[in-house]
């Protein structure tokens, strides 16, 4: 068919994914039905010394974002997560900034959040079992999404434009329901 092994490769890739996609769905027009994963229970306590739960974030929308000072993503989300908060705190979003600095410097994580004008709540997740409870959260931004019943909406790790414009339709939709 092919006369140098070069084609005959290239034509076995091509076959393989168009396999391999087939075999796993790809393409499917039906949607899986997913349900919701609910939070388990977190205590964390915000710099100021307000405790803060999944039982006391109940009936809000809540967005629960892990973040680092060093890191730029985060850095990068950070402005985006201050207007959502600013917008639609009245309506019933809630931002939780759970901040992953090891060692936990809190006059180094409360300048940052001086400079940067963060208004939401932050509370240090270093060595708190909700990293682990939500997945090891090893990379940064992880910005987790929650319903008013504390299910998992949205789940992402890092941040740029789309994200945040998903994010905010995402927040809208759940702020409507009842």
């Amino acid at each position: 068919m092919f006369k140098n092994s070069s084609g005959s490769r290239f034509l076995i890739i091509c076959l393989t994914l168009l396999t391999l996609s087939l075999l796993t769905g790809c393409g499917d027009s039906q949607k899986k039905a997913k349900a919701p994963k609910i939070v388990p229970n977190f205590s964390l306590t915000s710099l100021d010394g307000t405790p803060i739960t999944r039982d006391t974030l109940k009936g809000k929308v809540v967005i629960l974002d892990f973040w680092a000072t060093w890191c730029a993503p985060c850095r990068a989300a950070i402005p985006h997560l201050v207007t959502l908060y600013e917008t639609y705190k009245d309506q019933g979003l809630e931002v939780i900034g759970v901040c992953l600095d090891q060692g936990g410097d809190i006059s180094e994580i409360s300048d940052f959040i001086k400079r940067n004008q963060v208004t939401y709540p932050i509370a240090i997740g270093t060595n708190n079992p909700i990293t682990k409870d939500l997945g090891n959260i090893t990379s940064l931004p992880t910005i987790i999404l929650l319903d008013k019943n504390s299910s998992i909406e949205f789940k992402v790790v890092g941040y740029n434009n789309e994200i945040g414009n998903k994010m905010e339709s995402k927040i809208k939709e759940l702020i409507a329901q009842q």
